[in-house]
């Protein structure tokens, strides 16, 4: 199955399986591949196939799509292609067909037993395999019977591998591959008698025997792996055979090793004399990443040096085993969590109002943008009966899955108790008893709540210490706020009090309400777009509520330029037609000073 992988931005390390459908890339919450970055377009890109390919859109973005560094508006893509977004970097990653059988040409090395051409250059102290021509004689290479021991050698070393790598493929646990390991070394050192795994722990960065083997029932269970094994083939990356008694303790930290006993490494061994041990070790590593160590111990001097030379090679195919099914590991929970997210996702936004109340003579803009996967903004739109409209914008503190959860439940005690108030205070003390029986500590939410007379034209208001709603009245800027109607937030004090005040509404009027991502979205210098600039964008935005709302969302990002989104972002705005008539108060309450 096709896919794109991030290799930087908000997303960096995460994998995206394409499936048949269109797949659109975007900033808003609902896109299939939701990306969290202000420099990203609501909807960026679309990704289609077309049979047997693949071809990417620009949606009109203001930032571009660009594929190998050149900006398309549609074109074609295909298996490493790289797309960039901004500053996201994605890598296409498309499975090629599998050949048919037979068509795929074999590379075959043959080696004659009868005639050897093997040999090994004794200079070399890696063990490098070539092939002998027999013009290049010369006093260097090993004598006969040393080429025939090293194709035994060889022999073991492909057999160990191939056993090896069939176990890879078969095997995405970590801790099974292991196992699967030293059984393997067991069979290919006849004169071992324990074989052990020792796994750095990637948070203490200790060294922990993680599996181990013994030939015998009764050998024993416990396995002390001396400290110089530990210091060279760990801190020194180097396989290592040990001769005599090593009387060194076992540290589980590499670097406060204390040596001490009689040794005798390979490399202190007299000339001409092939060195032999009993115990042996190679390090596991791969891509720069220390995993641990292989360790093997036998009786007498069993073990030569092309025993060290085999279980390094071993050691190091075992290291990119481990790597992979680590990395397959955490692919894997990755997106485990990626579909958590998505399902999260999908559910908080099917919580939220699917479409804007239809009423004459009203008009209606929202936006919802949470900075990540799922969010603690919410808004809703609740009709307490025929002719009153509530109307609710809240933040939920904290960010993730515990403020999506607070928020359904606020949302369910809301919509619930709605038909059964009266007025916004005495739906909001309700509910603030109700979230408070819930038990969840430490959390709570912000809110304001208004309850609209689609008769009188009143608005009735209780704001619950969230950001103050705004008016737009004759080109000028008003708060919707009053001491009678300024409350604790809900979730914090039992028994609080919830207050509530009202305003007449006229035709043109338009209202605002909104959270606080929008008044603390950053400029690149460190900045905040504010109330002042908010205000002003109202004042001078022309239209009714919809066209507001997108004016002020293109201001916000003009504001952030290249910088992350770190909030949330939610608008609600609703406005009175010019013509609507309705019966009106003799006086205005809650509308106070005219902001600058």
């Amino acid at each position: 199955m096709a896919s794109l992988f991030f290799q930087a931005g908000p997303n960096a390390g995460r994998r995206f399986k394409l499936g048949e459908g269109d797949c659109i890339i975007g900033r808003r919450s609902d896109c299939q591949i939701f990306v969290p970055d202000m420099r990203v377009s609501r909807q960026h890109a679309r990704l289609r196939r077309e049979g047997d390919t693949w071809q990417v859109e620009d949606l009109g973005s203001n930032n571009g799509t660009f594929v190998n560094g050149k900006r398309v508006s549609i074109g074609q893509i295909k298996h490493d292609d790289e797309i960039t977004i901004a500053n996201n970097r994605i890598r296409v990653e498309i499975p090629e067909s599998k050949k048919e059988l037979g068509t795929h040409e074999a590379n075959v090395t043959v080696v004659d037993l009868r005639n050897p051409k093997v040999f090994v250059d004794s200079s070399s102290s890696s063990g490098t395999i070539g092939v002998l021509d027999k013009s290049c004689v010369n006093p260097n290479l090993v004598e006969i019977k040393d080429v025939k021991r090293e194709l035994r050698l060889l022999e073991r070393k492909l057999n160990a591998l191939t056993a090896l790598l069939q176990s890879a493929a078969t095997t995405i646990d970590p801790v099974e591959l292991l196992d699967k390991i030293v059984e393997a070394l067991l069979d290919v050192f006849p004169s071992a008698e324990s074989v052990g795994v020792l796994v750095e722990d990637e948070k203490t960065g200790e060294l922990k025997v993680q599996t181990k083997r013994h030939r015998k029932a009764n050998f024993g269970s416990d396995m002390r792996v001396p400290g110089t094994i530990i210091r060279h083939v760990v801190e020194d990356r180097k396989g290592i055979l040990l001769q005599g008694e090593d009387n060194t303790e076992s540290q589980p930290i590499p670097g406060k090793n204390k040596l001490h006993g009689k040794t005798a490494l390979v490399e202190a061994i007299t000339p001409g004399v092939e060195p032999a041990g009993s115990r042996m070790g190679a390090p596991l590593q791969s891509h720069g990443e220390n995993y641990g160590a292989i360790y093997v111990e036998g009786k007498g001097q069993s073990f030569r040096q092309e025993d060290v030379s085999l279980l390094s090679s071993i050691a190091a195919q075992a290291g990119l085993a481990i790597h992979a099914t680590r990395q397959q590991q955490r692919e894997a929970v990755q997106q485990r969590v990626e579909r958590d997210l998505h399902v999260a996702r999908q559910i908080q936004r099917s919580l939220l109002p699917s479409d804007v109340p239809r009423i004459d003579g009203m008009g209606f803009g929202v936006h919802y943008e949470p900075a990540y996967q799922i969010g603690g903004d919410f808004y809703d739109f609740i009709w307490h009966d025929k002719s009153h409209l509530g109307m609710a914008i809240g933040d939920v503190s904290g960010k993730g899955i515990s403020a999506a959860m607070y928020m359904a439940s606020l949302t369910s005690q809301l919509r619930s108790r709605a038909p059964f108030a009266t007025s916004p205070g005495k739906l909001l003390s309700k509910v603030n008893q109700s979230m408070l029986q819930l038990g969840d500590d430490g959390m709570f939410a912000t809110l304001a709540y208004m309850i609209y007379d689609l008769d009188t034209g009143i608005l009735v208001f209780t704001n619950a210490g969230h950001m103050v709603p705004l008016l737009r009245r004759g080109g000028r800027i008003y708060p919707i706020e009053s001491d009678d109607a300024h409350c604790t937030p809900i979730g914090i004090l039992e028994g609080a009090d919830f207050g509530e005040a009202k305003i007449q509404l006229e035709p043109g009027d338009l209202v605002i309400l909104c959270t606080d991502g929008v008044h603390e979205a950053r400029g690149t210098d460190g900045s905040e777009y504010g109330v002042k600039r908010l205000s002003q964008q109202i004042r001078t935005s022309p239209g009714q509520a919809k066209e507001v709302t997108e004016a002020i969302l293109r201001d916000i990002d003009v504001f952030v330029g290249n910088g992350p989104q770190t909030d949330d972002i939610t608008l609600m705005a609703f406005s009175i037609s010019e013509n609507q008539v309705r019966r009106r108060l003799d006086t205005v309450t809650g509308v106070n000073e005219i902001i600058e």
